[in-house]
């Protein structure tokens, strides 16, 4: 094992075969793509193995390569319990945790808490990842994800955060000029701005056609927040959850104490990490937020 004498070899391996391409571990590393590729290569004249297929889309692991996946995993976990075991007795957490979450969720929600943690945690950095595409557990690009689709298998911690309810908004400008609402029925009669349907998004955003059968969809957008601004210019109606719709007194409910639709919002993060101070005190803040701010979400 004495020629095994670099640790970040194994971390070049781990990268590239979470990713799956050099460019993208280059990007992820902080190397040069050829750094990486040289890595790759001298790991593999090491063990005396090919590790990765190489073709244009990227490297995917050849059997020798998923069977040292597990062996490199076990040696990240060792080497996440030693460093957790160095600052064991501090009062304070360093380092930087990576949380992926939806957009609206992470805007409206999660970043305007964070000084609360700063506060009290000066030596923790956060990454928020908040945006309409969920980040990868599976490649690492975030540590903790707050996500509508729980992973399905694999070694994470998963646990329900809290559901969500969705009702129905519009400025009292489109409400003044279109036709009153009174029962779901008559949204049959209104425009709606809603999500781009391009496969780009979770099936778990589409909630509108839920509720009615064929919308009169007039704009769409990626972006929750970009609906919002359109429907509070009062191009339509608009389907968001209380957290995103009273960031400011600018829409009102129709048909107040009706949820349309609920959804389950999920905290999930491997195992391995789980088991670190840093992301286990982001963890438990999360689950915090959805304690306060209990008018909002349903446990």
């Amino acid at each position: 094992m004495s020629k095994f004498h670099d640790w970040t070899d194994f971390q070049f391996f781990l990268t590239v075969a979470r990713v799956g391409t050099v460019s993208k571990a280059s990007l992820r590393l902080g190397v040069e793509h050829s750094t990486v590729s040289r890595r790759i290569d001298r790991l593999e004249t090491l063990v005396g193995a090919v590790l990765f297929d190489r073709s244009k889309k990227g490297y995917a692991l050849t059997d020798a390569g998923r069977s040292l996946v597990g062996h490199v995993e076990a040696m990240e976990s060792a080497l996440h319990e030693a460093m957790e075991s160095t600052v064991a007795r501090s009062r304070y957490v360093m380092g930087t945790v990576r949380v992926g979450t939806p957009e609206a969720f992470g805007v409206c929600v999660l970043a305007p808490q964070l000084e609360r943690l700063h506060a009290v945690q000066r030596k923790l950095h956060i990454e928020l990842i908040a945006q309409p595409q969920y980040p990868s557990l599976v490649t690492r690009e975030v540590d903790v994800i707050v996500t509508l689709d729980p992973p399905k298998s694999g070694r994470y911690t998963i646990t329900r955060l809290a559901e969500i309810d969705y009702f129905v908004y519009g400025s009292p400008t489109y409400l003044n000029h279109h036709p009153s609402i009174k029962t779901i029925g008559d949204l049959d009669a209104h425009a709606f701005v809603d999500y781009v349907h391009d496969g780009t998004m979770s099936d778990r955003f589409l909630v509108l056609e839920e509720i009615i059968s064929q919308p009169q969809i007039i704009m769409t957008s990626s972006s929750i927040l970009a609906q919002r601004a359109a429907a509070v210019a009062g191009m339509g109606l608009v389907l968001l959850t209380p957290y995103v719709a009273d960031v400011a007194d600018d829409l009102v409910c129709v048909l107040p104490g009706q949820p349309l639709a609920t959804r389950k919002l999920w905290l999930a993060a491997p195992n391995d990490l789980f088991k670190t101070k840093r992301v286990r005190l982001v963890w438990d803040f999360i689950l915090s937020i959805i304690t306060d701010e209990s008018r909002k979400f349903r446990r």
